[in-house]
């Protein structure tokens, strides 16, 4: 199944503000765009995890100032997309599963913002990921491309994959779940429990150490590294795209795993499929909250 959302809004005619946000696992980010896609203001606070009447109160909170900027500029909000950690129902009404977000799992999110504080713009809303790559294909890194894969690692790892005008969703909307990919199968484990274990759940933290000259730190970096590595070739050799682009949280230590991934990945692709370039978001912090808006266009 072919992501038609972006077909369905690419006609639109309002001359409003769009409103973007990306509710991941540690923090919520905003932004305000116009019709010619320039990111006016952004906001970011940190995503509660304890109830899911204090996530709705902050995801208001998160995009009030926006709201604020819109009135001082005497302009509507035309719609609101909503990027979230999660596997969405068919319908991209309902998050089913959400490892990092668990109160919100069986949530019809749009319904009950819609119900909570009563607003009344066209709302939609897709996986982090997802929205993360599309907004990196569309305006970022992989403008003007067809086939773009992009990669998030943050709180967790997450994938969405840009092809030919549109996100893939898979026949169930659940596609490109690059986390659950097996890369060790004599001991069944996957890309995202090797993650967890190697950076103990904690990326950031790690990363601190392996700058400071931590031995094992910057070891488990390299192994990540080539856990990664594998990932990508599986990617290459299956959809042969023209460019991964690497983003979220932890891609700011990019330079501690990144390289290693770029050796395992060309030793295990044939060398006619070299030609995927690898690269760092151009969109920043920003990405998934842009191509949230980008839901609307």
């Amino acid at each position: 199944m072919i992501d038609t959302a972006t077909d369905n809004n690419s006609t639109n005619t309002q001359s409003g503000y769009r409103l973007g946000i990306d509710i991941g696992g540690s923090k919520m980010r905003a932004i305000l765009i116009d019709r010619k896609n320039k990111v006016l203001e952004d906001y970011q606070l940190a995503t509660p995890k304890d109830s899911l009447n204090h996530l709705l109160i902050m995801i208001k909170a998160t995009i009030e100032p926006l709201i604020e900027r819109a009135n001082k500029d005497q302009m509507t909000i035309d719609s609101l997309g909503i990027g979230i950690a999660g596997t969405l129902d068919e319908d991209r009404e309902k998050i089913l599963v959400s490892p990092n977000l668990t109160t919100i799992e069986n949530t019809k999110l749009l319904a009950r913002l819609q119900t909570e504080f009563n607003w009344t713009w066209p709302m939609l809303m897709d996986n982090d990921a997802n929205c993360f790559t599309r907004g990196e294909a569309l305006l970022g890194a992989g403008a003007g491309l067809e086939n773009v894969y992009g990669i998030t690692i943050g709180t967790g790892i997450g994938a969405g994959w840009w092809y030919n005008g549109e996100i893939y969703a898979g026949a169930s909307g659940a596609a490109n779940e690059l986390s659950d990919m097996l890369i060790d199968v004599d001991h069944q484990v996957t890309l995202e429990q090797a993650y967890q274990k190697l950076t103990q759940n904690n990326a950031r933290l790690l990363a601190q150490e392996a700058y400071e000259g931590d031995i094992l730190a910057e070891k488990a970096f390299a192994e990540l590294g080539a856990y990664l590595g594998l990932g990508f070739a599986n990617i290459v050799n299956l959809l042969d795209p023209s460019m991964l682009v690497v983003g979220g949280g932890v891609a700011a230590v990019s330079e501690l795993f990144l390289g290693e991934a770029k050796r395992t990945m060309e030793e295990n692709t044939p060398s006619h499929r070299h030609k995927t370039k690898i690269t760092q978001t151009k969109l920043g912090d920003n990405a998934g909250a842009i191509g949230a808006a980008l839901l609307f266009r």
